[in-house]
């Protein structure tokens, strides 16, 4: 199978906020083994793609340094993503999202 870094993405999702994924622009072959395999995935409570300037088309504004800002405080889902469909999505995870707690 070829793709580029991973197979598969993770991202959080709600009612109101549907996320694009982007994947990297390289060729690789990727090895599945045959059985049951498991992956490890990183999770951020940030938005996937952010504006230079003021925001648009539904992203946010970039922070300081081109960095993602947070999600509002809410309540999302896990959604599973994948650069070929190969396997049966597992049930949603149900994430509470909130906001940073101030600094004392």
């Amino acid at each position: 199978m070829k793709g580029c870094l991973s197979l598969f993405q993770v991202a959080l999702a709600s009612r109101t906020y549907h996320p694009a994924v982007a994947w990297p622009a390289c060729l690789q072959r990727l090895t599945i083994s045959a059985g049951r395999s498991s992956y490890r995935v990183q999770i951020l409570a940030t938005y996937l793609q952010c504006t230079q300037g003021p925001p648009q088309n539904g992203a946010p504004s970039c922070l300081p340094g081109g960095r993602m800002p947070p999600l509002p405080p809410g309540v999302y889902h896990t959604q599973l993503f994948q650069s070929l469909p190969l396997a049966t999505a597992p049930p949603p995870i149900i994430v509470r999202v909130t906001a940073p707690r101030a600094a004392r």
